[in-house]
């Protein structure tokens, strides 16, 4: 027996009503069935064509807007719908909180069951006040073929040739070249216009060719400390690269006129030969320094080009101003898990005598001593699975638990030893709200009480909210 074919649908004209997961908006199309279409800001009508229906859900090509949003703006960036990113560029940045928020809230319900218990109190979205200009850190790709829009495709705009951006959504083998982000700030876009002057123009090594898995010039990291002022650059090629090459190109980096205050503190060079998408692989040769150093509401972190810390300095500093809110009073100890680099514990050691975390990588693990031991606060951090490490939970008076984990969440068995572990508070902080309103359900079955939860803004511009939830002991 053939399968039966899934009825293909004309591009249509559709509203879109909300937003949806992954910052989507989201509408109804003529069959009934849900649409989701990226970019598609909520209140904008737009004409999509169906690509494929996946879980009842239409996925849409958005092919043009008929008509705005009534609270929408032109985008700023000229990349904007080529790249993947900024994907709200065209609301307000009022509007865009009001809608993330609505959409967190929704994700935080479904996940949990239906409607959250009587007495939690959602309070208003925080975010920056920047709307652009946020983001510390940025992973440029260099690339072979580029990724159009449809009308520059029709015009004959060549697709071959020597590009430098980010990757254009679903397509591992195209770039969106970027001439500049608005993301980042002015001190990073200059270096950007340096890189692409001198390997997109005036160098004739090959940029990488990710079907081929040819060329030399693969990625370009640049990195920023927003309150220190400090940038490093990293420059990802295979080991073929020419060394005469690479420096003319760190010269012109380091030479590059950067607006007050501003200074570049180190260049490096990185080999990578694997075929793997991605910016890492074993130092070749640095220019100053392997390391700059960042300021975090008063504790100073110095960050390699590995080094794991939060992608918005202004944003992590309101979100870990409100995880303090929801701490609290001060404890004997405060329970960093799931800690990273310690950058919470830290933030927050006048909470507590002493602070106590655990992380999985290691590297992270020697930054957050490192760190401590800068800021002169008593800590001991566990190189650990939290999954694998939870004895140290046991024999513990008068703690605080702060929980920071991945998207997927709190592992189950982290999560059943939560929900009976004796301590009066819990501030869970979500970078997927579905999945704290998961988490929220086995915690209150074990006693746990949810008080307050608190939408956060920390990327701009993105579908992107993370939500601290509060949990108290009943």
């Amino acid at each position: 027996m053939s399968r039966r074919k899934k009825k293909r649908l004309d591009p249509f004209e559709v509203e879109i009503t909300r937003l949806g997961k992954g910052g989507a908006g989201e509408g109804t199309a003529p069959d009934g069935k849900p649409v989701r279409v990226r970019p598609g800001p909520p209140g904008a009508r737009l004409r999509v064509v169906p690509m494929a229906r996946k879980k009842g859900t239409w996925i849409g090509r958005r092919l043009a807007r008929i008509r705005p949003a009534a609270d929408g703006v032109e985008p700023s960036c000229a990349a904007f719908g080529v790249c993947g990113g900024c994907t709200l560029q065209e609301l307000s940045l009022s509007a865009q909180r009001r809608h993330k928020a609505v959409a967190a809230l929704a994700d935080i319900e479904e996940a949990f069951g239906g409607p959250l218990p009587d007495g939690v109190v959602v309070h208003e979205i925080r975010g920056t006040e920047a709307a652009f200009g946020t983001r510390n850190k940025v992973e440029l790709s260099f690339g072979s073929r580029r990724f159009l829009r449809e009308a520059d495709h029709r015009a004959g705009a060549p697709i071959e040739g020597r590009w430098l951006g980010f990757h254009a959504p679903g397509r591992f083998d195209r770039v969106a070249d970027t001439e500049r982000c608005w993301l980042i700030g002015e001190g990073a876009n200059a270096l950007l216009t340096t890189l692409r002057r001198t390997v997109l123009v005036e160098d004739d090594q090959p940029l990488w060719d990710a079907r081929a898995h040819t060329g030399v010039w693969r990625h370009a990291l640049l990195r920023e400390g927003k309150r220190t002022g400090e940038l490093l650059v990293a420059l990802f090629t295979t080991s073929q690269a020419d060394p005469a090459s690479i420096e003319r190109v760190a010269d012109a980096l380091l030479a590059t006129p950067l607006p007050e205050g501003q200074r570049l503190v180190g260049v490096q060079h990185v080999l990578n030969d694997g075929v793997a998408d991605v910016a890492r692989g074993d130092l070749a040769r640095t220019w100053g320094q392997d390391t700059l150093a960042e300021d975090l509401l008063g504790v100073r972190f110095d960050l390699s080009r590995e080094s794991f810390f939060q992608t918005s300095t202004e944003g992590a500093e309101v979100l870990y101003r409100t995880v303090g809110e929801a701490v609290g009073e001060a404890r004997e100890t405060l329970l960093d898990l799931y800690c990273g680099t310690g950058s919470i514990g830290l933030v927050l050691a006048d909470r507590a005598r002493r602070i106590l975390g655990v992380e999985e990588v290691e590297a992270a693990v020697a930054d957050a001593r490192k760190n401590a031991e800068r800021a002169g606060v008593e800590a001991k951090y566990v190189a650990s699975k939290l999954e694998d490490a939870l004895d140290v939970l046991e024999g513990l008076d008068d703690v605080v638990a702060v929980v920071d984990p991945p998207r997927v969440g709190l592992h189950p068995k982290v999560a059943k030893r939560l929900a009976a572990f004796s301590c009066d508070t819990l501030v869970y902080v979500a970078c997927k709200p579905g999945s704290l309103g998961r988490d929220a359900a086995i915690l209150c079955e074990g006693g746990w009480t949810l008080t307050d939860l608190w939408p956060v803004d920390l990327f701009p511009q993105t579908g992107h909210c993370e939500v601290v939830g509060r949990f108290v002991r009943r």
